[in-house]
């Protein structure tokens, strides 16, 4: 699919009805392909029967592989919102423009200074569009003025379905399509009205919504009968039973009533503005600031009105839904293929060193290979902002994340704009602070507590839920490091998730041990076990005490601890001295409690140096360890854990071959080559 339909106005109830709603419904039903919906999760959900027509919804405007972008409705709120796309050279984009109607009536319209921010914005992105589709000639000559000699095929609007084979009945009033707008202009045909005598004796129906205050004046000028908004169904009725329909505006880009009137067989006059000129004959206009002339022609035609109605018969043909839609997308011929570069450019979200965590130097390592084959620029989490998302000069745009509040800042951007994204964790419980009962109640289908929430971080085997559908409806695409995190997202998101297996983020010169004890000040002779990383919950920290214990060995996190385990760490390591660790070290023990899909870069690091290791089978597995990582069941037993430690302190195993294969398979230059081809549309 590379046809794009922004479904945005279809989201707002002021506008799907009548107007910019039945042109956008329009276009969709006469798509000329299967199209991607975008649609904004803020605003209230898409109707279920627009829904129906897209064949895939995006909530944002990062759409690999777009080439075509229909907007229905460019003055909508918010239109950075399609940036992405706007910004995109290899995407064709097309606009249905209505009117410029606030812009050049700025008095009554744009009176405040949010109002004129969010129309002037708009104005500007009009400008990023390559065809423009005006709804009649007038518009055409506005849109001309006010941007040049711009590309454009005038469409016309199409007259809704239900106006089609009204049969007319016994006339009963005077009909005006009307709304609460000032340019609407009903106080002119009261007037009108109440002027004549024999008009007064016609009843005068003005439909739409009218706020109280104008009903009264209406009400004081003429007897008249206000419905509010109707079904399609009591439309019909009232054309039907209609002796003329008059649209007395003050200001149109298009009129749909004055050609409804003409396809059901009613006389139709209109205010003499360019829009009514360009579908009427002028002997049917009135000057709309005149009532008088207005009852004049009111008159005249009522005296011979069968002779008008078949007069302004044909006026509508034209202006069926095929032949609008037909013309809006014949402009949406592709345009010839923009010549890439010969390196994609990539803008990368993510911490780097010396943030604290173990993402920022895998991130620096994943960069140094990625800046080999793309040209990449970096943002990290306290510079995100939206810019980089919505800058189509970027090929991609990649975010990576972790479970911690750290990386709160790049995901709510990823989730509000899009793009791919690389998560380190099987689970995003701990960045999701207070909305994360909220989401783990959806994701499990029944209440979650945020007392429960709190259990699971301090006892990850009772955790049920990952916090991952937030991120899995957005990312384009979501890679996890692990495939089990791949197969829950489908199973319980409905997502295709992306594996890509973790790689060397570090390269090692050993150190002889002897020296690396000396320099951190240990027994030269002593049994020596190593954790690696933060002492959190969740790495089993009293159950690998008691195996090393039971193993005849001690233990040393190497590490910062979390207040609960605080004394237990060696404190945040420096570079250095955590190369000092894993070449003193006789063997590594890396444990991780609860559900599957957990990557450690502490073993993956210890697997680099050659060093022996104990680790469960789950995170053994997700990094397709050597025969030199001992595996232990994930329901973790000390009784298992010390007799590992036991065989690896004994075995003294060489490790040099199987560490030179591994770094073969898993180096660090082949994963970037390996993300690029994700990333890729």
């Amino acid at each position: 699919m590379s046809l794009v339909i922004d479904l945005r106005c279809l989201q707002d109830v002021n506008y799907y009805e009548r107007g910019i709603g039945n042109h956008a419904r329009n276009l969709l039903r006469h798509a000329p392909e299967p199209f991607i919906g975008l649609i904004d999760p803020a605003l209230p959900p898409l109707p279920a029967e627009i829904a129906a027509l897209a064949a895939q919804l995006s909530p944002h405007a990062y759409i690999p592989g777009a080439r075509m972008l229909l907007n229905p409705s460019p003055f909508t709120p918010n239109q950075a919102f399609l940036a992405r796309l706007l910004t995109d050279p290899a995407v064709l984009k097309a606009v249905c423009v209505h009117d410029f109607i606030p812009y050049d009536d700025q008095a009554n319209y744009l009176t405040h200074a949010a109002e004129r921010r969010d129309y002037f914005t708009a104005m500007a992105w009009l400008r990023r569009y390559d065809v423009y589709l005006p709804n009649s000639v007038p518009t055409e000559t506005r849109l001309r003025e006010l941007y040049g000699d711009v590309r454009s095929v005038v469409t016309g609007v199409a007259l809704p379905p239900w106006v089609q084979g009204i049969t007319p009945e016994p006339p009963r009033h005077i009909l005006m399509i009307g709304g609460d707008d000032a340019r609407k202009n009903p106080e002119a045909l009261a007037a009108a009205h109440a002027a004549s005598l024999a008009l007064r004796r016609l009843k005068l129906v003005i439909t739409g919504h009218v706020h109280p205050a104008r009903a009264a004046r209406l009400r004081a000028i003429t007897a008249l009968e206000l419905p509010g908004r109707l079904s399609d169904a009591a439309m019909r009725a009232l054309y039907a039973q209609a002796y003329a329909v008059v649209t007395p505006s003050l200001a149109e880009g298009f009129s749909l009533p004055v050609l409804e009137a003409c396809a059901a067989g009613v006389p139709s006059i209109a205010s003499d503005i360019p829009a009514h000129r360009a579908l009427l004959p002028a002997e049917f206009l009135f000057p709309p600031d005149d009532p008088a002339a207005l009852a004049r022609l009111l008159e005249d035609v009522l005296a011979r009105r069968e002779a008008v109605a078949r007069a302004q018969g044909g006026l509508w043909r034209g202006f069926s839904e095929a032949a609008v839609a037909g013309k809006a997308f014949a402009a949406l011929l592709p345009k010839p293929a923009i010549a890439r570069r010969a390196k994609p450019r990539l803008a990368l979200l993510t911490p780097l060193p010396p943030a604290k965590t173990g993402i920022a130097g895998y991130s620096a390592a994943m960069l140094a290979a990625l800046r080999e084959l793309a040209e990449v620029t970096v943002f990290t989490p306290e510079a995100t902002w939206p810019l980089p998302y919505a800058d189509a000069r970027y090929d991609a745009v990649l975010s990576v994340i972790g479970n911690d509040k750290l990386h709160l800042p790049t995901y709510e951007a990823a989730r509000r704009w899009g793009g791919a994204v690389l998560c380190h964790d099987a689970r995003l419980l701990g960045l999701l602070g207070p909305r994360a009962a909220t989401l783990a109640s959806a994701e499990l289908g029944r209440v979650v507590t945020s007392e429960e929430i709190d259990a699971w971080a301090r006892d990850e085997t009772r955790r049920e839920a990952s916090g991952l559908g937030e991120i899995a409806a957005t990312a384009r695409p979501l890679i996890f490091h692990a495939r089990q995190s791949v197969a829950l997202v489908r199973a319980r998101f409905g997502v295709a998730a992306r594996y890509l297996p973790f790689a060397i983020q570090r390269s090692f010169t050993p150190i002889p041990k002897p020296q690396a004890r000396a320099a951190l000040g240990l027994d030269p002779a002593e049994r020596l076990a190593v954790s690696f990383g933060f002492v959190t919950h969740g790495k089993a920290v009293p159950l690998a005490r008691r195996a090393a214990a039971q193993a005849g060995c001690r233990l040393v996190f190497a590490g910062e601890a979390a207040p609960d385990f605080a004394g237990l760490g060696t404190g945040y390591l420096s570079e250095a001295d955590y190369r000092l660790w894993l070449s003193a070290a006789d063997v590594a023990l890396q444990l991780r409690e609860g559900p599957g899909g957990n990557i450690s870069g502490a073993l993956q690091d210890a697997i680099t140096a050659g060093l022996p290791a104990v680790a469960n089978a789950d995170l053994a597995d997700n990094l397709n360890s050597p025969g030199y990582v001992r595996r232990v069941a994930d329901a973790l037993d000390a009784g298992e854990i010390a007799a590992a430690l036991a065989a690896q302190l004994d075995a003294r195993a060489n490790t040099g071959e199987e560490r030179a294969a591994y770094r073969a398979r898993h180096g660090m230059a082949r994963y970037g080559a390996a993300l690029l081809e994700l990333l890729a549309p």
